[in-house]
């Protein structure tokens, strides 16, 4: 019994990045500047993983312009993750999460399957706006 748990912990040891890369339901929201909405849709949070965590670095977007609706990405804690932004919510701007996969100023494209999840949870929220400020955060 012992000997099952030493090697069970010590396999744990050996993979830590592999349980950090999945995603639960409401690990991380969708917000504007008053409110939250956690993500739960299962298919979404299917995406988040991936999106955040695979190798290599996601397709790249063009900017949205400025005042392009947007809604900040965060975790419970508060730490925003960075900014989805355009009509179709489908253009990432990372504030500093993953460095090796994301890069500061740079807009990434976001999964299909996530955008329409997003866009759906959008609608319950007041969008942000793609501001200089928010472009600022970029790191």
């Amino acid at each position: 019994m012992v000997r099952t748990v030493l090697l069970a912990a010590a396999a744990l040891l050996l993979v830590p990045g592999a349980a950090a890369k999945d995603f639960r339901p409401g690990d991380l929201r969708l917000c504007n500047a008053r409110r939250c909405v956690k993500i739960v849709d299962p298919k979404v949070v299917a995406t988040l993983g991936p999106f955040y965590y695979s190798n290599g670095s996601p397709r790249k977007a063009h900017a949205p312009l400025l005042g392009a609706r947007a809604y900040e990405l965060r975790f419970p804690n508060g730490y925003a993750t960075g900014i989805v932004a355009g009509a179709s919510l489908d253009r990432f701007l990372s504030y500093g999460v993953n460095l090796g996969r994301f890069h500061r100023g740079v807009w990434y494209r976001i999964p299909r399957r996530m955008t329409a999840g997003l866009t759906k949870l959008s609608c319950s929220l007041r969008p942000l706006r793609v501001t200089k400020a928010a472009l600022a955060k970029s790191r």
